[in-house]
């Protein structure tokens, strides 16, 4: 391929780039990006491609996905036959879609017409598969001038979440002995004949919670089975006879909304691309459902449970669609704290435990409430506090005798072509935000930082991420870019800084040391309620003209005044941990087993 015949290029990849220039790429090639390595470069022709959303639009854009997953659910389920599970799966189809659409609005209209370029790149990725590309290929493949040209990268290196480094002692202390009788448990029954049990818990994947309460009710002589279904592979799948009818219904909402953000000749390619991405989630559904069908045919005649964590995705909606033509109770436990805390939360509650399961274990009865309360909710509620493995964090002892100062968990996870629309902010100016935390409060402070990276499974973009060159070059600040979980490292400090209503404030607060919480209003920001709560039990600073220096001001002090004023705050903190995170203080585990044994087993 000729590249010097190209003048306007799509790519997320400086080495890919560097690549296309020594192959001909004219240097004042228009290149665009999402990249914020790529941006950050200072090279005058490479163009912000996102730069198009502004903070309203993408305000409009997002808090406008709760009610289209509503309308999909509801036009899906008025078609004959169609049941819950199936048109749970089709409205979060639709959701999912709209990271799509979201790339397809950075579209103009010459580049379906004129000639385009746009380099894809592979290398090392995570379970997700490579995220690291948007459908450039897919969404302009009708322009006749549209070319696309791989490149694997030479500099690829990623890893994934790891243990590595942590003591078995340390691991010990989070996870418990129950953790261990747990997996002992499992390996043993596996063993067993059948006509041993009566009853059987089976468990497709695990969390905190779900390891306790199986420990419990594996105490009260119920088998705990630990499976893993995998789909069938047959592409000869036969499609329900009213899938035409499901196009009909679900179609004319998703073309209006098209319609809205793209621009003309972006229309009827983006449409296209939707109706792919629908009929092959549909066809992945009835995989789903034919793989969970083939392990039920042989599983035993003991009266079985399945409990799920974050059951809200095709794995759980199929299985929970063959649970309840089987009469098999489906049970779910809460995967984190976040719901409860955070204002744009409710924009995927198409995704919600409640939703999916018969019934739902959670930690509060404030997420219980928000979840309970979704257009999708179907399940029975129960309050039964959180893991064994939370409430602990309280009495892990630091490694070193002596605490470090202060420990900064980073939250910055870029959306890039896979995550969730959870912020008004563009990648790039995330970057930004973050970067000015580093350099206009972190390197300021009179006392050493540990700026703790987000431990992300899956690439999602092929460059080092910017923000770590500030971090690096900072005499204060040291680097932990270990895929390592922070759980292991809050301990050894005696402050910690995060932001973000995300099930990631949940293990500092349990553990007791002093929180300082940067609320962005644009990204994950706390709902009005959890906002009262948490000022009076966190130190809480709010995104303003005087964030940063608010902040810079705070953490200056002596961490000894810091430890005094949180102190002042226990009484208040008490309360808004009962209230937002964990409703009892011990004993979750014990407490759902007694209901699975009294009301499912």
């Amino acid at each position: 391929m000729n590249l010097s015949e190209y003048n306007n290029v799509f790519c997320d990849s400086k080495e890919s780039i560097d690549w296309a220039y020594r192959n001909g790429l004219p240097k004042d090639a228009l290149i665009r990006t999402s990249s914020p390595a790529m941006l950050f470069e200072g090279n005058s022709y490479v163009q912000h491609l996102e730069s198009r959303w502004s903070v309203k639009e993408l305000s409009q854009f997002q808090s406008s996905i709760k009610k289209l997953s509503e309308d999909v659910f509801d036009a899906a389920m008025s078609v004959k036959d169609i049941e819950l599970e199936k048109a749970i799966a089709i409205s979060q189809s639709s959701i999912i879609f709209q990271k799509i659409l979201y790339k397809a609005a950075c579209l103009n209209d010459d580049d379906f017409i004129k000639p385009r370029l746009f380099i894809y790149v592979d290398g090392n990725i995570g379970p997700a598969g490579n995220v690291m590309n948007s459908p450039w290929d897919e969404l302009l493949k009708s322009n006749p001038l549209f070319s696309m040209v791989n490149y694997t990268l030479k500099n690829d290196e990623w890893n994934v979440l790891t243990t590595q480094g942590v003591s078995y002692l340390q691991r010990l202390k989070v996870a418990g002995y129950k953790t261990i009788v747990f997996r002992l448990a499992v390996k043993l029954m596996k063993k067993l004949p059948n006509f041993v049990f009566t009853r059987e818990l089976i468990m497709p994947n695990e969390n905190e919670l779900n390891i306790e309460i199986a420990y419990s009710l594996a105490l009260h002589g119920v088998k705990v089975t630990e499976i893993c279904s995998e789909p069938m592979h047959d592409n000869n799948v036969v499609l329900e006879k009213n899938i035409m009818e499901l196009y009909d219904a679900v179609m004319p909402i998703m073309y209006k909304r098209i319609k809205l953000w793209v621009v003309e000749s972006a229309v009827e390619p983006t449409m296209k691309l939707f109706m792919s991405h629908l009929k092959e989630y549909i066809k992945n559904f009835e995989l789903q459902v034919s793989g969970w069908k083939n392990f039920f045919v042989n599983s035993s005649s003991l009266r079985q449970l399945v409990l799920m964590n974050a059951p809200g995705n095709i794995k759980g909606q199929t299985l929970s669609y063959i649970c309840r033509k089987k009469g098999i109770p489906f049970i779910a436990t809460q995967h984190g704290v976040t719901a409860e805390i955070n204002k744009f939360h409710s924009e995927v509650s198409v995704g919600y435990e409640s939703g999916i399961a018969d019934a739902v274990f959670y930690y509060n009865s404030k997420c219980a409430e928000v979840k309970g309360s979704s257009h999708f909710s179907r399940s029975k509620n129960y309050i039964v506090g959180m893991s064994s493995r939370h409430i602990r964090m309280k009495s892990m002892n630091p490694v070193d005798k002596t605490p470090m100062q202060i420990i900064y968990v980073s939250t910055n996870l870029y959306r890039g072509n896979m995550g969730h629309l959870s912020t008004w902010h563009t990648d790039y100016d995330r970057a930004l935000q973050e970067i000015q935390i580093v350099t206009d409060v972190l390197d300021k402070l009179p006392h050493k930082v540990l700026y703790k990276t987000y431990p992300e499974d899956n690439r999602r973009y092929a460059d080092q991420d910017p923000v770590l060159n500030y971090v690096s070059n900072s005499k204060n600040i040291t680097l932990f870019d270990k895929k390592i979980d922070m759980r292991y490292l809050i301990a050894n400090h005696r402050v910690v800084v995060t932001s973000g209503a995300t099930s990631t404030l949940s293990w500092p607060v349990m553990s007791g040391k002093p929180i300082v919480f940067i609320n962005r209003k644009e990204k994950s920001p706390l709902s009005d309620d959890a906002h009262i709560s948490l000022s009076k039990g966190l130190f809480v600073f709010d995104d303003d003209n005087n964030l940063h220096s608010n902040l810079k001001n705070f953490l200056s002090q002596p961490l000894t005044d810091i430890e005094r004023l949180w102190k002042r705050k226990e009484g208040a903190r008490k309360e808004m941990i009962r209230e937002y995170f964990s409703e009892y203080n011990n004993g979750s585990g014990k407490r759902a087993a007694q209901i699975i044994l009294k009301e499912y087993l």
